[in-house]
């Protein structure tokens, strides 16, 4: 939590506004907090209170990252495409204890979006390692924002949410 805390402080001057999901006060609870057991209308919550008008989703990897319900409802509500909202692009950054301890498994419905083809990059979705510069951050963003504006996510990546949290061990 404190690795994500610094690294939003850290890029903070790149973009207009960081929103975060999960690393707040707020944290796992925010959907329990919506008190409902209907899954689309709690996604669309997450949609309109949290990524409603964001050009971009950056999922930060951690260990336990992947097994969260919560991490792959704001991917799925990211990549819904609402007539008053558009999708938003998409991008996966390992922070830096997740590289130095080989913690790379992605969420699934990220890594269905994440696709390498003869080691070219050709999905919706990326991942990267953590940032090497500054301005690197920025990049990828812009990247993801051009992709957005030109492809489709997976087929299915809207769909069949994650039900409980996986157990991370």
């Amino acid at each position: 939590m404190y690795e994500a805390t610094v690294f939003c402080k850290r890029f903070d001057q790149y973009f207009d506004e960081i929103r975060t999901l999960g690393i707040s006060e707020e944290g796992d609870a925010y959907a329990d907090r919506i008190k409902s057991g209907d899954s689309d209308y709690v996604m669309r919550q997450i949609r309109e209170r949290k990524i409603a008008g964001t050009s971009c989703t950056i999922t930060l990897i951690g260990k336990c990252t992947w097994a969260r319900r919560y991490i792959d409802w704001e991917i799925a509500a990211t990549l819904r495409n609402n007539k008053n909202d558009p999708r938003g692009g998409l991008i996966a950054v390992q922070l830096p204890c997740a590289a130095e301890n080989g913690w790379t498994k992605l969420p699934p419905r990220l890594e269905r979006n994440v696709i390498r083809e003869d080691g070219i990059d050709t999905g919706y979705a990326r991942f990267y390692p953590p940032p090497p510069s500054d301005g690197s951050l920025a990049d990828w963003v812009e990247d993801a924002i051009a992709r957005r504006d030109s492809m489709e996510p997976a087929e299915g990546s809207t769909k069949d949410l994650r039900v409980n949290s996986s157990n991370c061990d």
